[in-house]
């Protein structure tokens, strides 16, 4: 690393990193986190959600111990990672300058940040798909040899989340408006071929599980989101959320990139960026799936383009947007400041896990379970009781997914925990002989009471009764809808 940005760029490496990890000791696990807690204690070629890359670093970090810091720890090294390569794509497409500003970019919208803070496959993508823009530019000039690199990285992406075909789309496009000589190249079939033997894992465990990944992505993951133009504003109005002030900033660095796409660097950062951004508005038009944090990947590429024409009206932009995120980081270390907008989907987890343990500790004969009705409810629960009470998911659980078959618990009592704010998806009497509702649990945030839990008795249970897996229509299934909860401005953190 060379030049003037060598120590900034240090100091803004290593400030935020232990910043991030200050905040991820403290904070509590968001759903997700939870779940690929439980899939790394379940390890497997791929899951029906996700690619498997969440499952190994969890499980790899996790060795020393379960804490959140632990969990967490892959997501830092990550984001810093991150960081550092996005400079030098900066500074190689640019100047050092602007792969600074890209790399400050990604510490203040909160979509990216939290991607170096929360366990989640958006960090492995975002490094594989930075990498990847980097060794291909490389590859296209002087470097033949970055093709194999790139190939890696594009695997290991692949590896990460199925959203990194859209890098390879995006290289396509570009080469056919700039380099079509390559076409008649080995270097970029080598490439190709290096991501594909990467990615068998995955082939290999849909094959052997009637590739369920693909059922469920095609037809069964919902949305819950309206379709049409109804879709798209969802869609939209979730980036207010996942980049505060700076969505604008970002909308005019598209539009910016495709004015200037006569510039190779610019054609480049819009090819590549462009295609992960229309596929998330197309799949929120076509079929209601508005997932926020899918323009992530193209938000990488134009922080770069934001950062080679940066002005003072995106620098007030940057500095707003950066005070929230500060704010929202410090909310939880203040008892002072009211709980942000969205705490209450992060705290009381651990409360609630430790009622149900005593009510379960009270039944008479065994076996007991943990019932709930959602995946969110499930993977809390487990992780707050170390998987040590079997978490029975209901109505029926899909049967490629990790959690087990309800039949092998025919007859044991159990203990529901449902968040009251929400809607039943499940009646309990037609699985139960006896449902008995118990005082319910109200959990205090700062003093404040931040959400409550209602706690049901249940005896005998009758999974044969109406074991129906809920429609794609009728709530998520586990892992339906990553929500990046880096997104909100207090950054419990999408």
């Amino acid at each position: 690393m060379t030049g003037t940005m060598t120590r900034p760029l240090l100091w803004l490496i290593v400030g935020t990193t232990i910043f991030r990890a200050i905040v991820g000791a403290t904070i509590p696990l968001i759903d997700d986190e939870a779940y690929y807690w439980l899939w790394a204690h379940h390890l497997d070629w791929s899951y029906l959600d996700h690619p498997p890359m969440i499952a190994y670093i969890v499980f790899l970090t996790t060795r020393f111990g379960d804490d959140a810091i632990w969990i967490r720890l892959g997501a830092l090294v990550l984001g810093a990672a991150t960081t550092y390569a996005l400079f030098l794509l900066g500074r190689e497409l640019f100047s050092a300058r602007t792969g600074f500003i890209a790399a400050v970019l990604f510490q203040i919208v909160p979509l990216l940040t939290g991607s170096g803070l929360l366990a989640t496959p958006d960090g492995p993508l975002f490094l594989a798909w930075t990498l990847a823009l980097r060794y291909v530019w490389q590859a296209l000039h002087g470097r033949p040899r970055r093709w194999a690199d790139a190939g890696i990285v594009v695997g290991l992406g692949l590896l990460s989340k199925l959203y990194m075909v859209f890098l390879a789309a995006g290289v396509l496009i570009f080469l056919l408006f700039y380099g079509r000589r390559w076409f008649r190249r080995a270097e970029p079939y080598l490439a190709t071929g290096i991501a594909a033997v990467l990615f068998l894992p995955v082939l290999y465990w849909n094959a052997t599980h009637h590739w369920a990944m693909v059922q469920f992505i095609v037809s069964e993951r919902p949305g819950g989101t309206p379709y049409g133009l109804a879709g798209i504003v969802e869609l939209l109005s979730q980036q207010l959320l996942y980049t505060l002030l700076l969505f604008p900033a970002f909308v005019y660095a598209a539009y910016a990139a495709w004015r200037r796409r006569a510039d190779e660097r610019f054609g480049y950062l819009f090819w590549t960026s462009f295609p992960p951004v229309l596929f998330a508005l197309l799949a929120a038009a076509a079929a209601g799936a508005s997932h926020g944090n899918w323009f992530g990947p193209g938000y990488l590429g134009f922080a770069l383009v934001l950062g080679a024409m940066w002005n003072r009206g995106f620098a007030l932009l940057a500095a707003t947007s950066a005070t929230i995120v500060l704010y929202g980081f410090i909310v939880p270390f203040v008892p002072a400041l009211p709980p942000a907008p969205g705490a209450e989907t992060l705290y009381g987890w651990r409360e609630a896990a430790g009622r149900a343990q005593q009510e379960v500790a009270a039944f008479d004969r065994r076996p007991a379970v943990f019932v709930v009705d959602r995946y969110q409810i499930a993977a809390q629960l487990a992780y707050y009781t170390r998987n040590t009470i079997p978490v029975v998911l209901l109505p029926c659980p899909h049967p490629e997914s990790i959690w087990p078959k309800i039949q092998q618990f025919a007859g044991a009592d159990g203990i529901a925990v449902i968040d009251a704010r929400s809607r039943p998806r499940v009646k309990w009497s037609q699985y139960f002989a006896q449902v008995q509702e118990l005082a319910p649990l109200t959990v205090q945030f700062h003093d404040r009471p931040i959400r409550a839990f209602r706690i049901l008795r249940l005896e005998g249970l009758s999974p044969e009764t109406n074991c129906v897996r809920l429609r794609p229509d009728e709530g998520d299934h586990p892992g339906s809808r990553h929500r990046h909860p880096a997104a909100a401005p207090h950054l419990h953190p999408a």
